[in-house]
Formats: structure tokens, C-alpha cells, sequence
């Protein structure tokens, strides 16, 4: 059984979004996802994030991202993990490390149950990758 909806993975490919996904530990993997020019010391990194079982009804609460990200100023990265941390996810022999985001009811980024897809999920990776400090 897929882990998103056909729509979920139509969505993806127009956007040209390549993923690696787990159906056993929920987990889907945006890779080689293009980060914010200049804000870190690289270009690309992989993107983990949790797919919960309501999917439709609830959507992602964190991201783990490999390899850990550095910012191009030297300023740490609130709330995110060092690399092996008790917090940090490993797939695929990589130890990919949390940044601790929530999303909650009333604030722009909220879930909406039966509305959001995959593509809100990627737009708060974005959103997320694009503030660090929030």
C-alpha cells in the first residue's frame, strides 16, 4: 500500500520533486531538494519527513534533513540536531538530523484536515528551510 495518494505522486512529478520513500517506517525523502541560494554552505541536501497514518487528516510535524545543514553566516541553526543526536532519524545509512518545527491550528502553515496533500508537506519544508531561525 502507497504511502500518498495517486494525486500525492502526480503532484510530485509535475513539480519535477524527486523522492525515496519507506512504507514500513512512513517515511518519505525528498532528495537532492534545491535550498535557498547563499543561506547555507551547500545546494542540495535530502529532506526526510514522517508520513502519519491519518496523512489526509494530520500532516508532518518535523523534518530531518542530510547531511546536516551549515549556514553560510556561521549562525547556528535553532532547534535542529547535531549529527548523532538521540533525536536524529537513520535511512539508508544516513544519519539525518531533526529541526524541531510545529505548525499550529490558527497560524499560516496549519493542516487542513481533507485539504492539504504532499505538496503543503513540501511547502513547509520550504518555509522551514527558508527561516531557520523561526
Amino acid at each position: 500500500m502507497a504511502l500518498l495518494f495517486d494525486e500525492d505522486y502526480e503532484a510530485l512529478a509535475a513539480r519535477d520533486l524527486a523522492i525515496d520513500e519507506d512504507e514500513d517506517q512512513r517515511i518519505i525523502v525528498f532528495t537532492d531538494y534545491t535550498l535557498v541560494p547563499g543561506l547555507y554552505t551547500m545546494a542540495t541536501c535530502d529532506v526526510l519527513v514522517v508520513i502519519p497514518p491519518d496523512y489526509n487528516q494530520a500532516g508532518n510535524d518535523m523534518l530531518w534533513t542530510f547531511p546536516r545543514l551549515v549556514r553560510a553566516d556561521g549562525r547556528s541553526i535553532p532547534r535542529s540536531a547535531e549529527p548523532g543526536s538521540n533525536h536524529n532519524r537513520q535511512f539508508r545509512g544516513k544519519d539525518f538530523c531533526r529541526w524541531s518545527r510545529h505548525w499550529k491550528p490558527g497560524q499560516a502553515g496549519a493542516w487542513r484536515a481533507g485539504v492539504d496533500d504532499i505538496i503543503s508537506i513540501q511547502r513547509r519544508v520550504d518555509w522551514a528551510l527558508a527561516n531557520p531561525d523561526c
